[in-house]
């Protein structure tokens, strides 16, 4: 059963479309992404927007339909988009690999192929944007600081011009 235009969208805006597993977006890939049954329509999953993700089509491809059982080993299950925390289990390096924490991590890196060369050199570029919007910011503030200082110097040099001034004009007398 095709999931329903309402839920698609539903699905699309509560990712703000991203695939839920690598973050790509649909302005990085030209289109929209794929909905992924994260718990598999062949393996008793449902239409039911709790099960769905929004997907690109490599990370829906890998999944596949993978689907461990409940009772299977923590090191056996994926993270699931927007319920487990992602930070706990995987980290990013500024190189834009991933790196597995937990067994749980490892696994979900390995089968989404989340260290792919494209998603690694799109992280690591992000990272670089990151740390050139953060000097820019800290530039942004440090001139406005300078601009205020040379303000109150500015002030304090017309102050002592006038003091100047008034010094040299009551010497004339």
């Amino acid at each position: 059963m095709a999931v329903s235009t309402e839920a698609r969208a539903i699905v699309r805006v509560a990712f703000g479309g991203q695939c839920g597993y690598c973050g790509v977006s649909e302005t990085s890939v030209g289109g929209e992404l794929e909905i992924d049954h994260f718990h598999p329509l062949a393996a008793g999953g449902s239409d039911d927007i709790e099960n769905l993700v929004y997907a690109c089509t490599a990370c829906n491809r890998f999944k596949g339909d993978y689907a461990p059982v409940h009772d299977a080993p923590e090191s056996l299950r994926l993270l699931r988009p927007q319920r487990d925390d992602f930070g706990v289990h995987v980290e990013e390096t500024v190189h834009g690999r991933l790196i597995g924490l937990t067994p749980r991590g490892w696994f979900h890196i390995q089968r989404l192929h989340l260290n792919r060369p494209q998603l690694v050199e799109r992280r690591h570029w992000l990272h670089v944007l990151q740390a050139q919007r953060s000097e820019l910011s800290r530039a942004r503030e440090a001139e406005a600081r300078l601009r205020r200082e040379n303000e109150v110097l500015q002030g304090e040099i017309a102050r002592l011009r006038a003091a100047v001034a008034a010094l040299l004009g009551g010497s004339e007398r």
